[in-house]
């Protein structure tokens, strides 16, 4: 597909996959991305809201990209000292 922009959904997708690719605060394998006439989806799981708004951040410096879907969820991780403090 091509998105009004006149660039191919393939090519968005290419381009936020190397943008995202290069940001070490960003799981690549944590999410998945899908682009269709320019309107990308953003879904999977991370471990905080900046990871999360660091893939949306990445995302709208695309060119071509015309809206965002962020499915994204934000599961955090219990930090070690937290399960000390817990009742048995």
């Amino acid at each position: 597909m091509t998105a009004p922009t006149g660039r191919a959904d393939r090519d968005v997708l290419a381009e936020i996959t190397r943008e995202i690719r290069w940001d070490p605060r960003i799981d690549q394998a944590a999410i998945e991305i899908r682009v269709q006439d320019g309107v990308v989806t953003l879904s999977g799981t991370v471990e905080s809201a900046s990871r999360k708004l660091a893939a949306y951040e990445k995302v709208l410096r695309v060119r071509g990209v015309r809206q965002i879907i962020d499915n994204i969820e934000v599961r955090l991780t219990p930090h070690p000292q937290d399960a000390r403090h817990q009742a048995p």
